[in-house]
């Protein structure tokens, strides 16, 4: 393995966060939803919106038995270095393979050698003995692959209503958006969504006792 194991885990949340901890029942109800039932989830926001935490969040609250792998994604980052990623995050899931995933990406540089990788890939999944599966992208604004996109393009066509992929970004990925959108197999939330409204902002600013006018600059910040 080339990477490092944190590049596979969903983030916990920090020691002494918990006093300032905001529930946020909207949110986390239809975010859960869309994790559960949609083919692409896309959280998409600028920095400080609380996008890895909200999803990390969520999993947490899945139902016992969902298989989650995660990857989070780093500048540096490729078709072959995240599809390695994804590999080991799988891992604890026993896909069946009918190829060792190793000879799989040895051959992703060959155009041939990634349809066949993405058609092994979806037919692991399917075979998965689980109810319902989701794949997280973490970060993945900072991935400049097309190769990747591409690939992933390929896979939610054909991919089957027991997994939902999950995407965390700063801006919209190269991918065919506007088709699962009218077909109502995208759940989309973007800044709108995700910032604290006055009651929520009111919340944190009791929770950090700064009331007042604390809470209104919370809320213009969040």
């Amino acid at each position: 393995m080339s990477f490092a194991r944190t590049k596979i885990q969903p983030p916990r949340p920090r020691a002494g966060t918990a006093g300032t901890w905001i529930e946020r029942p909207a949110l986390d109800a239809r975010l859960l939803d869309a994790l559960l039932g949609q083919r692409l989830v896309l959280v998409c926001a600028a920095a400080g919106y609380g996008k890895t935490t909200a999803l990390a969040r969520q999993l947490a609250r899945l139902p016992a038995g969902t298989a989650v792998a995660w990857v989070s994604a780093d500048e540096d980052d490729d078709l072959h270095r995240l599809l390695e990623c994804l590999f080991a995050a799988l891992e604890p899931y026993d896909p069946p393979w009918r190829t060792a995933p190793e000879a799989l990406l040895a051959r992703v540089d060959d155009p041939r050698g990634r349809a066949r990788l993405a058609a092994e890939l979806l037919d692991a999944l399917e075979s998965c003995e689980l109810e319902h599966g989701v794949i997280v992208f973490d970060d993945l604004h900072r991935v400049a692959d097309a190769a990747f996109f591409e690939l992933l393009d390929g896979v939610l066509e054909r991919l089957g209503p027991r997994w939902t992929v999950a995407v965390a970004t700063r801006q919209d990925p190269p991918l065919s958006l506007a088709r699962w959108r009218a077909g109502g197999e995208l759940a989309e939330f973007r800044r709108h969504e995700l910032q604290f409204d006055a009651d929520e902002a009111e919340a944190l600013a009791g929770a950090l006792e700064a009331g007042g006018s604390g809470a209104t600059a919370l809320a213009a910040r969040t």
